[in-house]
């Protein structure tokens, strides 16, 4: 569903223009109707075609309201600005001009109203008026056209434009459904109600939802939009959320309702900005994204059109989102959300709002790996474009399926600092195979280090172990000979080898990991051979009785009680037994 807006000075026609196209008026306030004009914004649901809809956002032209009308025009893929014949372009036709512009929205349909109150002259000349405006803002062309409420002329032109422009027009597609909540009640027996206009992606009553800023967990127990109960709501739509878990006090206008793991939110953003006034560095402004108001101070960097807000309460957004910032004396400018965290550094920022790689570059800096969930978020961008992203720069490399990227640079000096730890590992073991496997922190990038080394043929897995490709564990003349002694009086033959009388750790540890040796307790050991020979008789004896235990090995083997648990133990531990409650 397509989004459209009205625009325009107050009593120009809005509203009337609105219920000259739908049948509906929009005007749903008492003080509304009592002062004849729009407070808060009016929803209408519009039928262009058989199949086709629009929403139709008719949004405040006061003055005191314009947030409202920043609220209203943040998700519309059209504007009709309406000027009244009578009056001519007035200063909330010019400001609502400048919002258009600031939000990038390209496709504004001129609509001069109240023709019936004007003379041909008059209405001429706000036509040129219009042709310069639309020259100046860079809007698109399309047919000025002339309108009476009151005698419902002019209307069907403007139907006719209205599809021309949708029909041709395509929805540009964003991660991840959400709104911006302007809207929150409660209703007898059925409970708290927020509502909005949804953009990106659909949004259905089992998709999973989160309000922002704060994130909470949204329990959904009816989805609508314009009164009809819909199992999925499509972008463009205005949406009624009935919310099961949350009270009226707990959402407030401006939050961000939405699918998890796609909505950032921060207190800090670094914006392209556009200037429509002159503004002093820290200068107090009132920051509107979406439907959200909220103070901040700004600071442009480097005279460029890239600045940092710090703003005095935390919003939700996503990067791409458009803003516009106002004083005192009116919209000062707006823009373009492009990164929520502290930079590194500021004077490159310029460079990175046209480089996407220098984007990725930032995050990189500051996290080291970051999965391609996360780039998604802070770049706004599909993860289809983050991974094309990837594949054409050598300095970025994917891993884990592609769920998590490094920086080139970063995985050289972490590959570097890895290989000196297994230097020092062998420096400081030299009998030992290498560094256990076992003991490398689970850090993700960890694995990609290690396989980056084996390829490059630095290090090996062997057993377990790293170690570098060359090492081979060297042993001096005493220990070859204490070795030797040792395993001579362990190679016994009645399977209960002596017990206190071990060599030094170092060489223990050595003579397992050469797998001469075979450990069963704290201090029963076996010389390989040995205990081959032994596993087998147990098996046997094993196969013969249907089951093994103590007794049948000390009966069988003539063992003491301490060698029969020993090897039981280990050869359960290998899984070649299984130890019974019998």
């Amino acid at each position: 569903m397509f989004c459209i807006c009205t625009a325009g000075h107050v009593n120009h026609g809005k509203t009337s223009l609105v219920k000259s196209l739908t049948g509906l008026d929009t005007d749903r306030l008492i003080e509304e109707k009592k002062r004849g004009l729009s407070i808060e914004l009016g929803y209408a649901k519009y039928q262009i075609d058989k199949n086709l809809y629009a929403s139709i956002i008719d949004t405040p032209g006061h003055e005191n309201f314009i947030r409202n009308m920043i609220s209203g025009a943040h998700a519309v893929d059209q504007v009709i600005l309406v000027i009244a014949a009578n009056e001519g372009i007035m200063p909330q036709t010019i400001e609502h001009l400048d919002i258009i512009k600031l939000l990038s929205i390209k496709n504004v349909i001129f609509v001069i109203s109240k023709i019936d109150l004007s003379t041909s002259e008059e209405i001429s000349k706000i036509k040129k008026d219009i042709n310069k405006i639309i020259t100046n803002y860079s809007l698109n062309k399309n047919e000025i056209l002339e309108i009476s409420n009151l005698q419902n002329t002019g209307v069907d032109k403007l139907k006719k434009i209205i599809k021309e422009n949708i029909t041709s027009s395509e929805k540009k597609s964003i991660q991840g459904g959400r709104f911006s909540v302007d809207r929150v009640f409660s209703l007898k027996g059925i409970g708290t109600i927020a509502t909005g206009t949804l953009i990106g992606n659909t949004i259905s009553n089992k998709s999973s939802l989160e309000i922002l800023p704060n994130s909470r967990e949204l329990k959904v127990k009816k989805l609508q939009a314009f009164n009809e109960d819909l199992e999925i709501i499509s972008p463009g739509s205005r949406v009624s959320i009935n919310i099961q878990n949350f009270g009226t006090n707990e959402i407030k206008k401006g939050d961000i309702i939405g699918e998890k793991n796609h909505i950032l939110e921060s207190k800090l953003v670094y914006v392209k900005v556009d200037l429509l006034k002159k503004i002093k560095n820290y200068s107090e402004i009132i920051f509107h994204t979406g439907s959200s108001k909220t103070i901040g101070k700004i600071k442009l960097i480097n005279n460029t059109k890239i600045a940092r807000i710090n703003l005095n309460k935390t919003i939700a957004f996503i990067i791409g989102d458009k803003f516009i910032f106002r004083n005192n004396s009116g919209t000062v400018g707006g823009g373009e959300i492009i990164f929520h965290k502290k930079i590194l550094s500021e004077k490159e920022l310029e460079s990175a709002v046209i480089n996407e790689h220098k984007k990725i570059e930032f995050f990189l800096d500051m996290y080291k790996t970051i999965s391609i969930n996360s780039l998604v978020k802070y770049l706004g961008k599909k993860k289809k474009e983050i991974l094309r992203l990837l594949d054409n720069n050598n300095e970025f490399i994917s891993f884990e399926k592609e769920s998590y990227v490094i920086s080139s640079k970063y995985l050289i000096e972490e590959a570097k600092l890895f290989l000196k730890e297994v230097e020092n590992y062998h420096k400081n073991n030299p009998l030992r195979k290498g560094l256990p496997l076992s003991s490398i922190n689970e850090k993700k990038e960890k694995k990609l280090i290690i396989n980056t080394l084996v390829r490059k043929k630095l290090i090996k897995i062997k057993d377990g172990f790293v170690q570098k490709t060359k090492f081979i564990p060297k042993l001096d003349s005493n220990q070859k000979s204490k070795i030797n002694n040792y395993l001579n009086l362990i190679n016994v033959k009645d399977y209960m080898p002596p017990t206190d009388n071990h060599l030094e750790i170092d060489l223990m540890n050595y003579l397992v990991e050469q797998q001469l040796i075979v450990k069963c307790s704290k201090n029963v050991y076996y010389f390989i051979d040995s205990y081959k020979k032994l596993k087998n008789e147990i098996l046997e004896i094993n196969k013969i009785n249907k089951k093994i235990n103590i007794d049948l090995v000390r009966k069988n083997l003539g063992m003491s009680r301490k060698y029969c648990l020993a090897i039981l133990d280990r050869l359960e531990e290998e899984k070649v037994i299984n130890r019974t409650k019998d």
